[in-house]
């Protein structure tokens, strides 16, 4: 929610009404050339006009409805998606390609629910189709993070480095631990990317359940409402969207 002032301040309308009431004034001012009693009379009707703008909007639902209307959230490109695709689908583990594919589904099956359930106009369907681009977003967010994180790892040979290892081990050699030192370096860095690539992945299947029971949900309630369970999963969803700038970091 915004404060009533920057709504009233970001609705257009706002500045053509302010705009109308200083044209006003001003060509009174230029045209009678009233005396300075009435000046200020002039002056202060403009004032108390554009004082009163807040109150009409408020009156009509509008201020409310600005207030609590959901942001527009930017949507990921086409050519954006073609490359993160190809990126995951070199990958040896399928669940990030098919993670990526899933979540389009599920984000535009549960807008397709939405339609048929609540009105467009609604605040109850702005706030869920926003929190379901939100969390759309933090997914795929996450899958470039993935993408990343396999990819610096990707030169690095488990097989070669255990193989090594045991080599090194069974010589008994005292002159070798500065290569022992450094395969157990290069394997903890793979072992640590791929848990940072595990935790990511675990974050994207919570999305996507949360973004299913919604639908189911809304898909049982009768239409123009929200029932409880829904309400629930959209309050877990906004919990897990709130989290998005977070997940790239376990």
């Amino acid at each position: 929610m915004s404060t009533w002032w920057r709504s009233i301040a970001s609705y257009p309308p706002s500045w053509v009404a302010i705009a109308a009431v200083l044209l006003a004034v001003l060509a009174i001012l230029l045209l009678l050339e009233p005396s300075a009693l009435f000046t200020v009379v002039v002056i202060a009707a403009g004032i108390v006009a554009i004082a009163v703008w807040p109150l009409m909007l408020a009156a009509s639902g509008t201020l409310n409805r600005l207030q609590y209307q959901a942001p527009k959230l930017p949507e990921v490109s086409d050519g954006e998606l073609r490359i993160l695709k190809s990126e995951l689908d070199r990958l040896e583990d399928p669940r990030p390609a098919y993670q990526l594919e899933a979540i389009g589904e599920k984000r535009d099956n549960l807008t397709s629910i939405l339609d048929e359930r609540l009105d467009a106009g609604e605040l109850t369907y702005a706030r869920y189709q926003s929190t379901a681009q939100q969390v759309y977003l933090a997914v795929i967010s996450n899958l470039r993070e993935v993408a990343i994180a396999k990819k610096s790892v990707s030169t690095i040979n488990p097989d070669y480095i255990d193989a090594r290892l045991a080599e090194l081990q069974a010589e008994g050699s005292s002159d070798e631990e500065t290569e022992i030192t450094s395969l157990e370096d290069r394997r903890a860095l793979a072992v640590t990317q791929d848990a940072k690539a595990t935790y990511l992945l675990a974050q994207n299947e919570s999305a996507m359940t949360l973004l299913d029971r919604t639908a189911t949900a809304l898909a049982d309630a009768p239409i123009g409402i929200a029932p409880q369970d829904a309400e629930a999963a959209m309050e877990a969803l906004e919990e897990l969207a709130d989290r998005a700038s977070k997940y790239a970091t376990p």
